[in-house]
This record gives C-alpha cells, sequence and structure tokens, in this order.
C-alpha cells in the first residue's frame, strides 16, 4: 500500500513532552470549526483564522508539523505556483497604474500557501467532526435564506448577506451551500443510520441552494458534483449510457425552449418580485437568450456582461500569450479596452483561468490548472486506499476540486479572499494527513 494512502501517525519530540495535552490538541479542535464561520460576515472567519495560527504556534511538535508539510503531495505545486508568480513579478515592468496595485495582485496569487499551515496537522476524527460542523453550518444558512424570504430576518450586521445581495460574499454562501449538498449526497450513500432524515435535510439544503440563493455558478456546481457521484457507479449498461443520452436530449429540447420564449422583464433576481420557484425559470432563460444574442452580435443586458468581458479579455491574452503582462495588469488593460462598457468598472474577468493567463501567461495558467489535477489525482489515490476514513475523504475532495475548478470558469475564486480563504479551509479536510509516496 503506498505510503501516501496512510494515516500518518508520528512520535512527538522530547520539546513536545512539556506542552499540555489541551494545547497539543487546539489548532485541530479550531481548525475543525473554521467551516462554520464561513457562512457569516468575513471577519469572523478571519478571526478564527486568526486564532488557529495562536494555537498552532503554542501547540508545539513542530519536527512532526514541518514533516507534514514537506511530504505533502500539495507542496510542490503550491510552491511552483508562487514561483512562476515570483519571476514574473520580478521581471515586469511596472508604470504607475501597475505600481500601485502590484503588492495586492502579488498577494492574490500566494492563496494557496495558506493551506499550508492546515496541512502540518495530522489526520485524525476531527476531520469527521469538521464535515458534520460544515453541514450544520449550511442547515442554518439555508433557514436563515428561509427566514428572509418569510420577511422574518433583520437586516443586521451579522445576516445582511443573506437579506441583500454583497457581490462575492453573497455567491459564496450559494457555493457552500452546493458544497455541503454535494457532500451530504457522498454521506447519504456511505451512512446507512438516520437515512430518512438525511434525505429530508438534503433536499432542504438543494431548494434553498436553487431558489433562494444568489448565484447561478453554485447550482451548476452541485449538478457537476452530482454527475461525479453517477460516474463513479458507472458501468457499460444500455440503462448507464440511456440516462447521460436523455439528459443531453433534454438539454437541447430547453435549450431551443427557451430561446423562443419573451425575455423576462429583468434579469437581475433581486429587482425581480417573483416567487422563489420562478427563479429558476428566470435564471435559465435570460443565461440562454443572453448567450445567443452575444453570439449574434446583439447588446445585451448588464446581467449578461461577462460574455463581454471574456470576449476583450481573450484579445488581451492574444497579444501576449506566452509571457503574460504582468501581476495587477488585467484592470488597467481592460478599462483601457472597455470604454463607454457597462463592465468599464470591473476589477477582474470573473474567471480564475482568464486572469491567469492573462496576467501570468501560459506559465501562470499551467500553474493553477496543474494543482487542480494534483487535487484530482490525490482523490483518486485515496480512493484505492485500504483505510476506509481515507476512501471515504476522496470523494470529498474530487467533488470539491470539481467545484472549484467549475467556479474558476465564472469568478476569479483565487483573486477574492473571501473565496480563497474559504476554500483552503474546507480542502485542509480531506487533504490534511495525506503522503507523498517515498
Amino acid at each position: 500500500m503506498s505510503p501516501e494512502l496512510t494515516s500518518h501517525q508520528i512520535k512527538p519530540d522530547t520539546m513536545t513532552a512539556f506542552v499540555p495535552e489541551w494545547r497539543r490538541a487546539l489548532p485541530e479542535r479550531i481548525l475543525m470549526c473554521l467551516p462554520f464561520t464561513l457562512f457569516f460576515p468575513i471577519g469572523i472567519m478571519y478571526t478564527g483564522i486568526l486564532l488557529f495560527y495562536i494555537g498552532l504556534m503554542t501547540s508545539g511538535d513542530w519536527r512532526n508539523k514541518l514533516d507534514n508539510v514537506r511530504s505533502n503531495p500539495m507542496l510542490v505545486p503550491i510552491l511552483l505556483l508562487s514561483v512562476v508568480s515570483g519571476v514574473i513579478g520580478l521581471t515586469q515592468d511596472k508604470p504607475p497604474e501597475i505600481a500601485q496595485e502590484f503588492w495586492p495582485g502579488f498577494g492574490h496569487y500566494q492563496t494557496y500557501l495558506f493551506l499550508l499551515p492546515y496541512l502540518s496537522l495530522s489526520s485524525g476524527d476531527w476531520q469527521r467532526k469538521a464535515v458534520k460542523i460544515f453541514f450544520s453550518g449550511a442547515i442554518l444558512a439555508s433557514t436563515l435564506f428561509v427566514a428572509n424570504a418569510l420577511n422574518v430576518l433583520p437586516d443586521n450586521t451579522l445576516f445582511h448577506s443573506y437579506v441583500r445581495y454583497l457581490g462575492n460574499k453573497s455567491i459564496l454562501l450559494g457555493m457552500l451551500l452546493a458544497v455541503a449538498a454535494g457532500w451530504m449526497l457522498h454521506e447519504l450513500r456511505l451512512r446507512k443510520d438516520h437515512r430518512w432524515m438525511r434525505i429530508v435535510v438534503l433536499l432542504y439544503v438543494i431548494a434553498v441552494l436553487v431558489l433562494l440563493s444568489k448565484t447561478r455558478s453554485a447550482s451548476l456546481m452541485f449538478f457537476l458534483m452530482c454527475g461525479l457521484m453517477l460516474m463513479r457507479n458507472f458501468n457499460w449498461s444500455w440503462r448507464s449510457l440511456a440516462l447521460p443520452l436523455l439528459f443531453v436530449m433534454s438539454l437541447y429540447g430547453g435549450w431551443k425552449y427557451a430561446t423562443n420564449l419573451p425575455p423576462p422583464p429583468t434579469c437581475v433576481i433581486n429587482d425581480a418580485h417573483v416567487a422563489p420557484w420562478n427563479v429558476i425559470k428566470i435564471r435559465t432563460v435570460c443565461t440562454i437568450q443572453q448567450v445567443r444574442d452575444f453570439s449574434e452580435g446583439r447588446k445585451i443586458g448588464d446581467d449578461g456582461m461577462r460574455l463581454e468581458i471574456y470576449k476583450i479579455t481573450f484579445g488581451m491574452i492574444a497579444e501576449q500569450p506566452w509571457t503574460g503582462h504582468g501581476i495587477a495588469s488585467w484592470m488597467p488593460n481592460y478599462q483601457k479596452r472597455s470604454q463607454g462598457l457597462s463592465s468599464n468598472t470591473m476589477t477582474t474577468p470573473h474567471n480564475d483561468y482568464l486572469l491567469y493567463a492573462t496576467e501570468l501567461g501560459v506559465a501562470g495558467l499551467f500553474a493553477l490548472i496543474g494543482i487542480w489535477i494534483v487535487q484530482l489525482h490525490i482523490a483518486y489515490r485515496m480512493s484505492k486506499s485500504a483505510e476506509i476514513s481515507i476512501r471515504n475523504r476522496a470523494m470529498l475532495l474530487a467533488m470539491l476540486t470539481s467545484a472549484m475548478m467549475l467556479g474558476g470558469m465564472f469568478n476569479a475564486i483565487l483573486r477574492d479572499g473571501v473565496f480563497g480563504m474559504a476554500f483552503m479551509i474546507l480542502l485542509a479536510i480531506p487533504l490534511t494527513g495525506v503522503r507523498r509516496p517515498s
């Protein structure tokens, strides 16, 4: 059995013997609770992260923690991305419009470094508890969305992102519900206890995700994770082949139907005073009709401006595909090319792939994709482990990685700390304790 697929337990060093047991376990206990903080204002999450660092620094056992990081297969691809961004940052020109944003932009490319302190811990039962706490947060968040729909949720600092659309934070809430629903679906397949309760909770979270959350990409994430579950159990039979074919035919029929419908009065859900069950129809029809209009050269509304952003960004990439334009260069370059357009004030292309390709070139894009491929490879190896706890976490990692890869197509999830730090916390649950083959 590969060493990568075994839980790693090392005898504590001599100095650790003087550290109380509660302090040694403190980082794990704090990290276990961090997924719950993701459903509240970002300051609460950062406070939890700060407490984790304090607990980590006072927990001792540094030799084993460093060994855990060195032996984790995520270390090399993470450092590679940092090296690529560092080399490009050192060699690029920095005109005034880039120089003032260079260091914040450079910092965004180091998001994955924040995963390494979490990976210094050892695997244990805290990971299973962290999943349960994450589910508890998702159920509470779903209930807050329902309370807001019933107009009984107060619009205060704690619940502001549930009452109003707050950009990336509101999108993150939908993504978290999608990941939680996918993980719940996986747990439903694994666990036989309380089956009907698990089904009811899963349907509850899915309903809130689709009807009440303020993002379309989150729903796509969930359907992608459902596809992973189906692929896991795929076998060559007429029924297995007929289901995907039926799905594709349904998509085609739905597309043709949506293009022939009259356009909705508004595509901005926050401004559309409609029942929640009509939200799916509005979002679907608007998206399909905007893609059609854009492909035919017709004017699109503000809700479809991402297509406009993508087109201009592709042109920027074509100018310097190999070396990129440099860190923090997307926004000033885009603003020069988008004068008079509604998207002129955008700070990112809402797409990680395009952002990395524009600023870091081919090397940066490959470094990003390489990290995600490594995560999928780790998930595959974990699925072959003899230890059941590791096998169970394999699908969690595969689902989360697939969600990040899809999310990166519609949002710059590693460009903004709201997304990036949240995904690092979730990645720590399946990845902690994984070791590289010797």
